[in-house]
């Protein structure tokens, strides 16, 4: 079973990470920042917009930090009001935490998830989901991936 495993307080500070982010960097590209491993600081100021997912009207990003074509990453996404994304899965096990808007998430297997603010899931490296961003409200979540990004159209 997949558990809600964020405090509230962590949650609010990634929303607050989310809207800090930049609007231009493409998913395919480094952050402007390569992390904080070495000590150094982070930061991505408040931009319009994003960069198009590929494949998924409606759908934008930022890239916060790190290459998704070399390994660990992190992402804003923002998905339009009744948007839906189709079965795919990742080779990355992915986490994902909800900043504003409600995502009705389906992972195979198990039942759907409706993550909202401040909620978490997780799960395993290939596994099939999909979903929609409810009526009402834009969807802005946070996703960390932790091999190299690659997307696999699936069947549900």
């Amino acid at each position: 079973m997949i558990k809600k495993l964020v405090p509230v307080a962590l949650a609010a500070s990634l929303a607050l990470v989310a809207v800090a982010a930049p609007g231009s960097s493409a998913r395919s590209r480094p952050a402007q920042a390569s992390g904080t491993a070495s000590g150094e600081v982070v930061y991505h100021r408040h931009g319009k917009g994003g960069s198009p997912c590929e494949g998924l009207e409606g759908c934008t990003f930022v890239q916060l930090q790190g290459d998704p074509e070399k390994g660990a990453s992190e992402a804003m996404f923002t998905l339009k009001a009744g948007t839906p994304f189709s079965p795919h899965w990742h080779t990355s096990p992915e986490r994902v935490v909800g900043v504003s808007g409600v995502m009705l998430w389906h992972v195979q297997g198990h039942k759907t998830y409706r993550v909202g603010a401040g909620d978490y899931l997780s799960y395993p490296s290939k596994a099939v989901h999909w979903g929609r961003c409810a009526p009402g409200a834009d969807c802005v979540y946070y996703v960390h991936d932790a091999l190299p990004y690659d997307f696999h159209p699936a069947a549900r």
